[in-house]
């Protein structure tokens, strides 16, 4: 009789931890379940928030800096056209523009402008930051996907239109500006522009042109006078990769007296219907030092 109670006594003395750690998990489970079950799905903050955590380890800032949420950049266009977020380039033509009234010059006027070009990939990109405004234009032609894509940004706000690559309406210039080199005219004049061998083209519009106003108040252009480089490879060292039915299109343009713009000028004098003026020059022309630009960089 003694065995029998000795024995029920010491199961019950293993029990009662055995069923505290059973009871223990259960608990934690069901509790588990429940903090689950309490945040919604679709709770981004929450959600985000406990990325950024992990991401962080703990650490606020490395959270906070995870989560920065970056400017805007919204590219629109035909849906059918592809575009790179990075393009690499190992040319790069810095230049200057100075606006004038009459003899006087503008205070911040005119603009800062970087052409990059590739010895890699038929590709070319000018960028423009106006002294006056601090608006930036941004434009990319890519041979290979035969697309090209225009960018304007203020205040850290851009917004982009991608489109088929249209070497006869081909005018990167800021929105709202009188475009001309679809209508550049070869007159034969040659003459080195920062150690390039450069020929002259004009584009003219009369003072009849329905743009400039009798007034003459109107700021259309009326003359430009540009000089490019004779040779596009001496700049655009990946000219020859460029598809064989952009390189017919061009020649024929160049045949025919007028310009493809594959290559930018590197020098240029604006004369507008309301007696203002633009010059642009070359200050630096660097080679063989890679970069790539980010189409994003637009916001920096």
């Amino acid at each position: 009789m003694k065995k029998p109670l000795l024995l029920l006594i010491w199961l019950t003395i293993c029990c009662v931890p055995v069923q505290a750690q059973w009871l223990k998990k259960m608990t934690d489970k069901i509790k588990g379940t429940k903090s689950t079950t309490e945040v919604p799905a679709d709770n981004e903050t929450a959600h985000a928030k406990a990325e950024g955590e992990e991401e962080g380890e703990g650490d606020p800032l490395k959270a906070a800096a995870a989560h920065k949420p970056d400017p805007s950049l919204v590219i629109g266009g035909d849906d059918a056209v592809t575009i790179d977020s990075t393009y690499e380039f190992d040319v790069a033509v810095y230049q200057e523009s100075t606006a004038l009234q009459g003899n006087q010059v503008i205070a911040d006027g005119g603009q800062d402008i970087v052409i990059y070009y590739s010895s890699k990939a038929p590709q070319f990109s000018i960028q423009m930051l106006s002294k006056s405004t601090s608006a930036r234009y941004h434009f990319y032609a890519d041979f290979q996907r035969e697309s090209q894509l225009s960018i304007t940004a203020i205040n850290k706000v851009a917004s982009g239109d991608k489109e088929k690559l249209d070497l006869e309406n081909m005018e990167p210039v800021f929105p709202g500006e009188t475009g001309y080199l679809s209508q550049l005219i070869k007159t034969g004049a040659k003459k080195v522009v920062a150690g390039v061998a450069c020929e002259e083209y004009v584009a003219q519009n009369t003072k009849d042109d329905p743009r400039v106003n009798a007034k003459g108040t109107n700021h259309s252009l009326i003359t430009a006078h540009v000089w490019i480089p004779m040779e596009p490879h001496t700049l655009f060292h990946a000219y020859g990769l460029i598809p064989d039915k952009y390189k017919i299109q061009i020649e024929k343009m160049r045949i025919e007296g007028s310009y493809a713009p594959v290559v930018l000028p590197l020098e240029m004098y604006l004369d507008y219907g309301n007696g203002d003026r633009v010059y642009t020059t070359t200050t630096e022309i660097i080679t063989g030092e890679p970069r790539k630009v980010n189409i994003a960089d637009i916001n920096k």
